[in-house]
């Protein structure tokens, strides 16, 4: 009778034990589902998203727009200017540098902002550009500054023509999104928000960003927070999936994967109570 109950007992606990893990296995299933769908969205990433770059090979030179012109002030010294003479005329060298530009005055001019000896100093300016392109598929917003100061404040309609060539010179390669970085890479192509001008004779920054409206499945891949997003009603169990890529803005990959292993150390510890 002994030895029965020995056996009842033992197939009972072999019973529960097999019950327990095929609990487990189940759970490690359902758990896993979120993971895979993830994983299956990610794959589909090249069929189901789309292109919202802004492409500046698209911008057109002739539709950038001079909207401000500014003068940053700088106080020059007369103590600083070295006199020479070239070709036979008198020419006033500041000694200060600008760069690989020089800022040079000739006799007229010197004796124009230093009449006597008792003007020590006088204001040169920097010339500060402000430029705006606008189309359906994207705009630019860019601001350079002439690295050699002026006497006085004006500009020239050549610097604005070269400004703009400039400025597409520096996007016609680029892919512009709405990063909140300066730069990424991304999808073996390198998406860009802000470019920056640096020449022999201009500094400066061009920011660009993406208008084109997102399509239906947008908002579930890991880069829908470089764009445009648009407020709709989404499947809660596939935003939630989504959110598993560690990629994603706002991933809860590593809160949900810790939980995975929690699960995985309570199903072992369990395991060495019930034997």
């Amino acid at each position: 009778m002994v030895k029965y109950y020995i056996i009842i007992g033992s197939r009972l606990k072999c019973e529960r034990r097999n019950f327990v893990i095929k609990y487990y296995i189940v759970i490690g299933i359902i758990y896993m589902i979120p993971y895979m769908i993830m994983i299956g969205i990610s794959c589909l990433k090249d069929k189901l998203e789309t292109d919202r770059n802004f492409y500046g090979k698209d911008i057109d030179p002739k539709e950038i727009k001079l909207i401000n012109v500014s003068y940053e002030k700088l106080k020059i010294e007369r103590k600083k200017f070295e006199k020479c003479t070239e070709m036979g005329q008198i020419k006033y060298i500041y000694t200060q540098n600008f760069g690989d530009e020089q800022l040079i005055l000739s006799e007229e001019e010197y004796n124009k902002y230093f009449p006597d000896m008792f003007v020590d100093t006088a204001i040169a300016y920097f010339i500060i550009y402000k430029f705006a392109y606008d189309s359906p598929k994207g705009m630019l917003e860019a601001e350079t500054k002439l690295i050699k100061p002026t006497m006085e404040k004006k500009y020239e309609e050549d610097d604005v023509k070269e400004v703009k060539g400039l400025i597409y010179e520096s996007c016609k390669n680029k892919l512009f999104a709405d990063l909140y970085r300066s730069e990424s890479y991304y999808n073996g192509r390198t998406i860009t928000h802000r470019v920056y001008i640096n020449t022999k004779k201009r500094e400066g920054t061009i920011t660009g960003k993406s208008k084109i409206k997102p399509g239906r499945y947008d908002w579930m891949f890991s880069d829908s927070s470089w764009y445009p997003e648009e407020a709709k009603k989404r499947n809660r169990f596939l935003s939630f999936c989504t959110y598993l890529n560690p990629n994603k803005r706002n991933s809860i990959f590593l809160p949900y994967f810790t939980i995975g292993i929690l699960g995985i150390i309570i199903n072992w510890m369990f395991n060495l109570i019930i034997k």
